[in-house]
């Protein structure tokens, strides 16, 4: 006789009618009516608890894993324990040039300081923000009574950083603890935190700590400080061992700990800043003036759970140093998370020109990270590959190509089979399209597969029986008006061999010699051509030619544009329409502009 109760069901029926299988093969239950007596009542009880006990097992074993964690705590924790800190909420950040004009001056000093904290107003959709410096900034008076501040490193360009600056004090009770702080602040910046401990509270000489994760190095005696999430998302301050993690605060030592309290992603796009005060000099208070060089960006709130969950895994696996490719996008993107969108790294070996000894990094900024802002990152990053690089790697930066894709799609629609307009089918039609781009391209390595998109359309409704779609790409360039010139044009895929049928190479229209024109291919050559739409003329028979992915664009003159958009595009038919895969640096992302679709309706007199 069976006697074993089955473990891998356990839902509150199954485990129910599991234990009365196991009860009704004993011969003291045989023939028993288990729903029509009180046993039942016992059973509801036991199936319940054993429930509600294979559930918090569940729970319990999900939670002990970085992949189905659920609990932030759980994930923060689990992070914590291979070596990586989720970030905390970031400062939106802005750039400034100060400078001050004190020609009216007899007396004038030869420079000027002003110590961190110089603080500024600004707002964004009307709410109003803190913004200050946070290292002291200095100016050498550069003629005229004219004084332009600098930076630490000679910069003029100085950072000024959204929040409330707050100041924690703690005294140490007892060293040997290797005692914890807590931080009551869910909104600190850890990134701004300076640690400073005194030897005694009341002394005005400190020794500054530094925090583990910008510690090259660390012995016995170094004074490193760790600033981490805590499970509650608060944060706790600890210190070294005295051993291998550093030089622990002594007993009766007092810790300052001054941070920003900050708003996060709110700031962001900010870009006027008034001095809330003057600049003292000699007992007397002036103004400065502030320029903007660029807005502020970098503002967000805590990591991510799923952000956490991704990137702890690679983080660890670079133990904070750049050995392979990967290695660099994985810190390089922990390090500036808050202004990238995406990142891509890949070997010299790779590179469409093979350069050995080199590492190729390909950023997307945030849509909202300007020019100035995106090269000062890319002068940090390389600092950075300094620091960490073991190998005698070079790098380079290989930015974004973006290949545009438009579609030209088809579907079969009986009307009969719904109560659906033809218009609404079509808006439906167009709306799912958007979103599976959306969904499945604007990044490093995202694909577009023309199947998967049809499927999507397919499954709209029943009354769409069948689909197709033709597929096009786009690289678009902004040529000087009246200028001969040359363009080269490099797409994701490999384009389209010439037939004798239909043109390869296409473009949006322009004006040449007053007359409306597109650049396109001759039929059956992959020679290019500028023809006259209006007269329907080839008016100059050989401006370059394209091969493989690559159009390539000879003495070309533009005297103006057609429309409004400020650039040209130059679009191809890919060699394989049904599936383009972007490697390197080159990303897809759909022109909606150039994304059709039509409606082929079944006729249902036929048949019928």
């Amino acid at each position: 006789m069976a006697t074993t109760i089955k473990s891998t069901a356990l839902d509150f029926n199954s485990i129910k009618n599991n234990l009365k299988v196991f009860l009704s093969q004993k011969d003291e239950f045989a023939d028993y009516n288990f729903e029509a007596s009180g046993l039942s009542n016992i059973l509801d009880v036991l199936a319940y608890n054993t429930h509600y006990n294979g559930l918090t097992a569940n729970f319990a074993l999900n939670e002990s894993f970085l992949g189905t964690a659920q609990l932030r705590s759980s994930l923060v924790s689990l992070a914590e324990g291979i070596g990586y800190v989720p970030d905390s909420m970031n400062s939106a950040q802005a750039i400034v040039k100060i400078s001050m004009n004190l020609s009216s001056v007899v007396d004038r000093t030869s420079t000027i300081q002003i110590p961190a904290g110089f603080k500024f107003n600004a707002s964004v959709d009307d709410v109003d923000f803190v913004f200050q410096t946070i290292v002291d900034i200095s100016a050498d008076e550069v003629g005229n009574g004219l004084y332009t501040f600098k930076d630490a490193s000679g910069s003029e360009n100085i950072k000024v950083f959204e929040g409330t600056e707050r100041v924690k004090t703690f005294i140490v009770s007892s060293a040997e603890d290797n005692e914890i702080y807590i931080v009551p602040d869910a909104t600190m910046d850890t990134s701004t935190a300076i640690v400073r401990v005194y030897e005694q509270p009341s002394s005005s000489s400190f020794t500054p700590y530094t925090n583990i994760i910008n510690a090259n190095t660390i012995s016995a005696n170094s004074t490193v400080y760790i600033l981490k999430e805590s499970p509650n998302g608060l944060f706790e301050l600890s210190f070294g061992n005295g051993n291998t993690l550093g030089e622990a605060p002594k007993t009766g030592s007092k810790v300052s700990l001054t941070y920003l309290s900050v708003t996060g992603k709110n700031a962001n796009t900010a870009k006027v800043f008034e001095p809330q005060s003057g600049v003292s000099v000699g007992g007397q208070t002036y103004d400065v003036t502030v320029s903007t060089v660029a807005k502020a960006v970098g503002g967000s709130d805590k990591e991510t759970t799923e952000s956490i969950r991704q990137n702890a895994p690679f983080q660890y696996a670079t133990q904070n140093r750049m050995v392979t490719a990967a290695d660099y996008a994985s810190l390089v993107l922990k390090n500036f998370s808050t202004l990238i969108k995406d990142i891509q790294s890949f070997g010299g070996e790779e590179a469409l020109e093979t350069e050995y000894g080199t590492v190729f990094l390909s950023i997307l900024f945030n849509d909202d990270v300007d020019a100035t802002t995106k090269q000062i990152t890319k002068d940090a990053v390389q600092d950075l590959a300094k620091q960490l690089s073991v190998a005698s790697f070079r790098l380079k930066f290989d930015d974004p190509v973006t290949t545009f894709v438009g579609t030209n799609t088809f579907f079969q629609f009986n009307p009969s089979l719904t109560t659906l307009s033809n218009n609404t089918i079509k808006d439906t039609v167009n709306s799912e399209i958007r979103k599976y781009f959306e969904e499945n391209t604007g990044k490093f390595g995202q694909s577009y597969r023309r199947s998967n998109m049809l499927t999507l359309v397919d499954d709209i409704s029943p009354a769409i029986l069948s689909s197709r779609s033709e597929t096009f790409v786009q690289r678009r360039f902004t040529p000087t008006l009246t200028k001969i010139e040359d363009q080269t044009l490099r797409y994701a895929v490999s384009l389209a061999a010439p037939d004798d049928v239909n043109y390869i190479i296409t473009s949006s229209s322009f004006s040449y010699k007053n007359k409306i024109c597109v650049l396109r291919n001759k039929l059956g050559s992959n020679k290019l051509e500028v023809f006259n739409t209006e007269d329907k003329i080839v008016v100059v028979d050989n401006v370059g030619s394209y091969e493989g992915d690559t159009v390539s664009i000879v003495g070309i003159q533009i005297d103006n544009y057609i429309g409004t958009d400020q650039f040209i595009k130059v679009i191809g038919r890919p060699s394989n329409e049904s599936a383009l895969t972007p490697l390197r640096a080159d990303i897809l992302e759909i022109d909606n502009t150039q994304t059709t679709t039509n409606i082929v309706e079944l006729d249902t007199a036929v048949g019928n």
